[in-house]
């Protein structure tokens, strides 16, 4: 029997055989030894330890037995194994909506404009999944995702960007989700222009934070903006002071690097007419390498979920109904469930 990509246990019959054989005299030879130079174990549980052993070395059986039965779209215990969806949506997470283009559609931002993008990028940031949704392939350009990306790699949050869009009159079809880093790390190459502006801000804003937060000075209420240190390098720093710090509360603006990075992109990308829509083609011809398009929907047959789910190798998967998105989970969770499900099938 050919062994499947994303089996259980990769190895033959007579190999899971032969392990199981040199586990159990391995820690048979393990345990003597202990017993003689330790006392241990005592023969009070010599027994226990013996059934102990005995269960640990079957392991590459039982993994044998159960990757055929999951290869032969077989049936364990009681009963198929179940995925119950009402339970898992109590462990899963739908996402933050990202506004298209960062809540600023289809228009040039750059300079003062920049801060209308603020408060989107705050709240995506502060979620552990955002959803971008391409919509008929006009909603989003690379730029604005760049800025999106570049904000949560550098948080690390949110740490999935999940994919969907419009595809004949159907709204919201999952595409893929992936890490944002790699997700940047694909984007950049798309154009030198992109690279050069990514570490031009954060240069800048690297320079900026090495100042930590203003002192309010009487009898002022509010705080006054520094000029710039006579050490400090580059028009992107120097230009745009005013971006730094709150003066409201004196503190650093955590998300200039990404602000000072918008205002290149505009400048250089967007006022030029030359930003890039990112439909379903461009999207995987940008990304493919890294997204991953594995889903479970809640209306497959009981079978084709199960399969899903144990073919799964990453730690979260998209769940779908009808294709639409509906949330995203790990997978260890859907594991959890299914045994769970099992144990109360036996019960």
């Amino acid at each position: 029997m050919k062994t499947s990509e994303h089996s259980f246990w990769p190895f033959t019959p007579k190999v899971s055989i032969i392990t199981a054989v040199i586990v159990l005299l391995a820690l048979l030879l393990i345990t003597g030894l202990l017993r003689t130079y330790s006392g241990w174990p005592a023969d009070s549980s010599g027994n226990t330890v013996l059934i102990g052993i005995f269960i640990v070395s079957l392991l590459p059986i039982v993994l044998a037995i159960l990757n055929v039965v999951i290869e032969r779209g077989g049936t364990i215990g009681y009963g198929d194994l179940k995925i119950d969806f009402s339970k898992i949506e109590q462990l899963s997470n739908s996402g933050f909506a990202v506004p298209a283009n960062i809540g600023v559609r289809g228009q040039y931002v750059a300079d003062s404009g920049t801060s209308n993008i603020l408060e989107t990028l705050r709240a995506a940031t502060s979620s552990g999944v955002a959803l971008i949704d391409l919509e008929d392939g006009h909603a989003w350009w690379e730029t604005r995702l760049l800025v999106l990306l570049a904000g949560a790699d550098r948080l690390k949050k949110p740490d999935k960007i999940v994919f969907t869009a419009t595809i004949e009159a159907k709204q919201q079809i999952y595409l893929g989700w992936a890490r944002p880093g790699d997700l940047l790390e694909q984007l950049l190459k798309e154009d030198p222009r992109y690279l050069k502006s990514f570490y031009a801000a954060r240069a800048a804003a690297a320079q900026w934070a090495l100042l930590g937060p203003l002192e309010l000075i009487p009898p002022y209420s509010y705080y006054i903006m520094p000029p710039p240190p006579p050490w400090m390098q580059g028009a992107l720093a120097l230009n745009h002071s005013w971006m730094a710090f709150s003066t409201s509360t004196g503190l650093p603006n955590e998300l200039l690097s990404e602000q000072l990075l918008q205002h290149e992109l505009g400048e250089t990308i967007e006022n030029k007419g030359e930003a890039k829509h990112i439909n379903i083609v461009h999207l995987d011809e940008v990304f493919s390498p890294v997204l991953i398009k594995k889903q479970i929907d809640k209306n497959w047959g009981n079978q084709e979920q199960t399969n899903a789910l144990f073919a799964a190798e990453e730690p979260f998967i998209a769940i779908t109904e009808n294709a639409k998105y509906s949330a995203i989970v790990s997978t260890q969770s859907l594991y959890n469930e299914v045994l769970r499900g099992m144990m109360d099938n036996k019960k």
